[in-house]
């Protein structure tokens, strides 16, 4: 049983091993790669993201549908928001009453929405990698966020340059 149980997480691992770069290629073929510092101000109707690149900044976006952004992992600070072409360890959006935020974690860390002002919300758990949380925002006014980065058991190390990003993201609803 022992020997069932080492070779199926052997598999994960290997699985693992392979997706996330395969993962990492297909998307930059896709979405390219810079290493520019950028702020990018959008309009982004329906966006999706599972990027991985080096920008570092922030953006503004507003839409009339719901959103998302994807924490992402590179090798220079560990991780980065993306909200399809940028990706930034600051994020503002504006977002309009009853509107909602789908947060997607690509990286290879769970990671835990803490809010630090603004209306209060209820928030989900710590997400695991391809996890997603979905926020409601439902009262006007600015709300602020961060993320805590937890370890994740049976990941693989992956070296980084640097400290950890300290992700940010400021959502005014108006």
């Amino acid at each position: 049983m022992k020997g069932l149980k080492a070779l199926g997480i052997g598999f994960g691992v290997v699985g693992l091993l392979f997706a996330v770069p395969a993962a990492a290629i297909a998307l930059l073929l896709t979405v390219g790669h810079d290493n520019q510092s950028t702020t990018a101000n959008t309009t982004m109707p329906g966006m999706s993201s599972t990027g991985m690149g080096g920008m570092t900044g922030s953006a503004t976006q507003t839409s009339a549908v719901a959103d998302q952004l994807t924490i992402v992992h590179v090798q220079k600070g560990c991780h980065l928001w993306s909200n399809g072409t940028a990706q930034m360890t600051t994020m503002r959006l504006t977002m309009k009453p009853g509107q909602m935020l789908r947060i997607m974690n690509q990286d290879l860390d769970m990671h835990r929405v803490m809010q630090l002002s603004g209306p209060a919300m209820m928030l989900g758990g710590a997400m695991k990698t391809g996890q997603t949380q979905s926020l409601s925002f439902t009262n006007p006014g600015t709300y602020k966020f961060d993320t805590k980065s937890l370890p994740m058991k049976g990941m693989p190390e992956a070296e980084t340059i640097g400290p950890d990003n300290m992700l940010r993201l400021t959502v005014i609803v108006a």
